[in-house]
C-alpha cells in the first residue's frame, strides 16, 4: 500500500478548517443521530447534537434527512424506555 503524501496547508486551509469547527455543520448532527439510533448519546455527544442541530446556516442541503433521521433516533429512544 502506498503511504499518503503529506501536503503543506495554506492559511486559507487552515481559515476554513477552523470555521468549520466553530460553524454548525451537517456532518456532525447526522452522525451523531446515526449513532444515536444504536445506543444511548453520551454527554459530549448529545451536545454536539445540540450545537449542530441548525445545520449549515447557508444551506439546507440536508435538513429533511436530519429530520427524518432524529425522528427515527427519538422513536428508537422511546422504545428503549417503555
Amino acid at each position: 500500500m502506498s503511504q499518503p503524501t503529506k501536503r503543506k496547508r495554506s492559511a486559507t486551509d487552515l481559515f476554513f478548517d477552523a470555521m468549520g469547527a466553530v460553524v454548525p455543520s451537517c456532518g456532525p448532527a447526522l452522525r451523531m443521530v446515526e449513532l444515536g439510533q444504536e445506543r444511548p448519546l453520551k454527554l459530549g455527544e448529545r451536545f454536539v447534537l445540540i450545537y449542530n442541530t441548525p445545520l449549515c446556516l447557508h444551506c439546507n442541503c440536508n435538513r429533511a434527512k436530519f429530520k427524518e433521521e432524529r425522528a427515527k433516533m427519538r422513536k428508537v429512544r422511546s422504545l428503549n424506555k417503555g
